[in-house]
């Protein structure tokens, strides 16, 4: 099952983003099966490696965007996106064979939330820039 589902309180209009939105949610969706299925702690690592390369690639089309429209929020915005990826290589970092399984579905539920609540207020603020 899904951890994440797109529906249109997520659609901004803004092509390239929702793209990107709808990247990460596949790419959050394969961490929480890798996460509840008990693969191997080497495909669990692999996700979330995979996850904050997707993460990081995608705020730095954000950023960009936020840039070219001279958002005047960009620079908490982006405060924001680097603490997240902190965060997600925190988790990275911390990971070993002996963690929990409950541990990884937690934080694939700590990404999603944090996932749907940025789109919703943060990106959300883009669409008047954009048009």
């Amino acid at each position: 099952m899904a951890l994440l589902e797109w529906n249109d309180a997520y659609d901004l209009g803004i092509r390239h983003l929702d793209f990107e939105h709808r990247d990460l949610f596949e790419c959050i969706n394969a961490l929480y099966e890798q996460c509840t299925t008990r693969c191997g702690p080497d495909d669990v690592e692999d996700c979330i490696g995979k996850l904050q390369m997707r993460l990081a690639a995608h705020f730095a089309l954000e950023e960009q965007n936020m840039r070219d429209l001279k958002c005047p929020t960009y620079v908490v915005h982006k405060q924001v996106h680097d603490a997240f990826l902190d965060e997600i290589g925190e988790a990275l970092a911390d990971f070993s064979a002996d963690t929990p399984e409950a541990d990884f579905a937690a934080l694939a539920r700590r990404v999603r939330d944090w996932i749907v609540e940025h789109i919703t207020t943060y990106d959300r603020a883009l669409i008047d820039l954009d048009a």
